[in-house]
C-alpha cells in the first residue's frame, strides 16, 4: 500500500455536496462521509458511528448534523455529539477548504492540522 502525502486532497466540486444529502467517500484508507450544513458550509466526517459502527453516510442530514441510520443520534460537523444524543464519544472531523469551487480534504499521517494561512 502506498502512503497518501500530507495535504490537501480535491473531493471534486463543492456544489455536488450541497444536496442535502449524505455522501459517502473512500480515501485515506477509511470512510468519510460528507454533507453541508444550513449554512452550505460542508463538512467531513469518519463515517463509522462511535456508538456501534452504523455507517453515517446511510444517515440523514438533519438541520447541521448528520444521523446514524441505527439509532438516529446525531453528530454535528465537528464531530461531537449533537440534537440530545445520549452518546459522548465524538467522531472525527475533518479539516476542509473550498477553493475554486472544489473541495478539498486535509489529510495527515500525524494528525497534524493544516498550516495556518490555508484554512
Amino acid at each position: 500500500m502506498t502512503a497518501v502525502e500530507t495535504g490537501w486532497h480535491c473531493l471534486g466540486p463543492a456544489e455536488n455536496y450541497r444536496d442535502g444529502k449524505p455522501h459517502a467517500i473512500e480515501a485515506f484508507g477509511t470512510k468519510l462521509v460528507a454533507f453541508a450544513d444550513r449554512s452550505g458550509e460542508i463538512r467531513v466526517l469518519d463515517a463509522r458511528c462511535p456508538h456501534m459502527g452504523g455507517d453515517l453516510s446511510h444517515g440523514s442530514v438533519v438541520g447541521d448534523t448528520i444521523d446514524c441510520p441505527i439509532h438516529r443520534w446525531r453528530w454535528n460537523g465537528d464531530g461531537e455529539a449533537a440534537g440530545g444524543s445520549p452518546h459522548p464519544t465524538p467522531t472525527r472531523a475533518w479539516a476542509t477548504l473550498e477553493r475554486d469551487r472544489l473541495l478539498f480534504v486535509w489529510h495527515d499521517q500525524e494528525s497534524s492540522p493544516p498550516p495556518v494561512e490555508a484554512r
